[in-house]
């Protein structure tokens, strides 16, 4: 008797707008649910047709967040997230690929942002570097992301970097580049 195939593992896709101003600002979100700021961004929508891209949902998403037209470019970062608990929310029941794009809105947009009441408590331009160090801002997870982003916009590193956050069994450093 043969031993029964093992299931596959059901993996998510999620995407994320890194939106900067010319001043190098980042467009960022103030999320209910953890109470952390985070890039606009969130899961792909699935449907019996084979459900949208992650360029997709990071267009759907980032006007979802904001309101306004927001426009994927090219790909920076993407990030493996394992089954398990990932950043600030206590179980992810899938593993996930999360995409950051290069994101636009137009400059007459800005005026009219406007996030979702109930998912977001506020929008606001961050300079990376105070977010990434100011006392509860980013969770480790998002300030990865962040930190990858920032340095493939500025030339720093060549697009896309990929990101691999490891479950706590297998990882004492929880995630790697």
């Amino acid at each position: 008797m043969t031993a029964p195939k093992p299931a596959r593992a059901m993996v998510g896709s999620a995407s994320a707008a890194f939106i900067q101003r010319a001043d190098g600002r980042i467009l960022l979100v103030h999320h209910s649910g953890t109470g952390y700021w985070v890039m606009p961004g969130g899961k792909t929508d699935d449907s019996p047709g084979g459900g949208e891209t992650p360029r997709e949902c990071c267009e759907r998403e980032g006007r979802e967040e904001t309101g306004v037209t927001v426009t994927a470019g090219r790909l920076l970062v993407v990030q493996w997230l394992p089954i398990g608990r990932n950043g600030a929310y206590a179980h992810n029941p899938f593993a996930c690929h999360l995409f950051v794009f290069a994101a636009t809105i137009h400059p007459d947009a800005i005026d009219r942002i406007q996030v979702p009441e109930g998912e977001l408590l506020g929008w606001e331009w961050w300079d990376p570097a105070v977010a990434l160090v100011a006392p509860g801002v980013m969770d480790a997870t998002n300030g990865r992301l962040l930190t990858a982003a920032t340095r493939v916009a500025a030339g720093i590193d060549t697009a896309p970097v990929y990101l691999e956050e490891l479950p706590s069994s297998r990882a004492a450093g929880g995630a790697r580049q």
